[in-house]
C-alpha cells in the first residue's frame, strides 16, 4: 500500500550551521548539508524510516515536478535516500531553499524559501495523469506544503476530490488561500497551526475548525509550537503534550507528525485515535532531535510514545 505525497514545490535544501547569525558579517560554516527538500519530501523520509519500526507501515510515493539542473540533482539525492517518486519533468528549474541554524540556539533557525518555478498547462495535465494512475494502489494522499507560484489555490482540492472518489484517506496541511479553497473539497484530516488558523478565520469570517467539521471533515488537528496540540477526532477531542527532547532543529517536525499519523491510521486502523496521536507526536519530537528533517537515530520512538500525554477535553477552546 502506498501513501501518495504531493511534492508540487520540490526543493534542493541547503542546511547551514553557524556559531551565531550576524547580519552584514562573513560567516564560517560549522557544517553544511545538501538534501532533497520540501514538506512532501520530509513526509516521505519519515514514512520510509517508519517501515522497519511499524508492522504493515505503508510505502511513500512522491508525486510532483522536477526541472532543470537542480531537478536532476534533486532526483539523484532522492535516489540516494531510496525515496520513490513519479516525476513530471518541467522546463523551469527546481527551487533552492536554505535553513540557517545557530549552534547554541537551534530553535531560532531561519528558513529562506524560494517561490518556486512556473508550471505550464501541459505539465500540470501530465502530473494529473500520473496521479490518476497511482490512485489505484493508494491507501492515503497527503497534500502538504506550498504550491508552485502559478498553480491555482484549489489545486490540492483536485487531489482530495480524486482521493474521495477512490475511497482513499486524505490529509491537508497547507496555509492561506490554498488551505481555504482546498479545504472546501473536504479532506478527511486537516492539520493546521494556531497562527494559520487565526489567519484563516480572519480571511473567511467563519468559525473554523467547527465549520469544517460540520461540513464533513473527520478530524482537525491544531498545533501550537511547544504548547499542547488540540485534536478534534471521531473518537473525541484531545489535548496532546509532546515529550520534551533536546532540540537540534525543529524544521520538519510538523511533516514528521503528518507521516506518523497517516502511518498509524493505515498500519493499525483499530488502534484508536489516542494511539494514532501518540505516534504522530512522537515522530514530531524525534524530528526535533535530529539535525536534518527525519527521525533521530539516537532516540527511541517507543519511549517517546510512552512519554506523550493525551488528555480528553470536553470543551476545546
Amino acid at each position: 500500500m502506498n501513501v501518495i505525497i504531493a511534492s508540487l514545490n520540490t526543493a534542493i535544501e541547503r542546511l547551514l550551521l553557524v556559531d551565531k547569525q550576524q547580519p552584514g558579517q562573513v560567516h564560517r560554516l560549522l557544517d553544511d548539508k545538501t538534501l532533497a527538500g520540501g514538506k512532501g519530501v520530509n513526509v516521505a523520509r519519515v514514512l520510509r524510516q517508519l517501515r522497519p519500526q511499524l508492522d504493515n507501515a505503508p510505502a511513500p510515493l512522491l508525486v510532483g515536478f522536477l526541472g532543470g539542473a537542480t531537478g536532476r540533482l534533486c532526483r539523484e539525492l532522492l535516489e540516494q535516500e531510496q525515496l520513490a517518486g513519479r516525476w513530471c519533468d518541467i522546463a523551469a528549474n527546481t527551487r533552492i531553499c536554505e535553513v540557517v541554524t545557530e549552534q547554541a540556539s537551534p530553535e531560532k533557525a531561519s528558513v529562506y524559501n524560494a517561490a518556486g518555478p512556473e508550471i505550464q498547462p501541459d505539465e500540470l495535465t501530465g502530473l494529473h495523469d500520473m496521479l490518476a494512475d497511482e490512485m489505484q494502489e493508494a491507501g492515503a494522499v497527503i497534500c502538504t506544503g506550498s504550491l508552485a507560484k502559478n498553480l491555482a489555490p484549489d489545486e490540492y482540492g483536485y487531489w482530495i476530490s480524486l482521493a474521495r472518489r477512490h475511497g482513499v484517506l486524505s490529509l491537508l496541511d497547507t496555509h492561506g488561500p490554498a488551505l481555504l479553497q482546498s479545504a472546501a473539497a473536504l479532506p478527511d484530516i486537516i492539520k493546521i497551526n494556531r497562527d494559520e488558523l487565526q489567519q484563516a478565520n480572519a480571511i473567511s469570517g467563519g468559525d473554523l475548525p467547527n465549520d469544517w467539521l460540520a461540513r464533513g471533515v473527520r478530524c482537525v488537528i491544531v498545533t501550537n509550537g511547544q504548547q499542547p496540540t488540540l485534536a478534534l477526532t471521531p473518537d473525541g477531542d484531545y489535548q496532546i503534550t509532546s515529550p520534551v527532547v533536546d532540540t537540534v532543529s525543529p524544521v520538519g517536525s510538523g511533516d514528521a507528525y503528518c507521516a506518523g499519523l497517516i502511518a498509524s491510521l493505515l498500519a493499525r486502523p483499530d488502534a484508536g485515535w489516542v494511539e494514532h496521536l501518540r505516534l504522530a507526536a512522537a515522530c514530531g519530537a524525534a524530528n526535533a532531535a535530529s539535525p536534518t528533517a527525519g527521525l533521530s537515530a539516537d532516540i527511541s520512538l517507543f519511549e517517546l510514545q510512552q512519554r506523550c500525554v493525551v488528555r480528553a477535553v470536553s470543551s476545546p477552546a
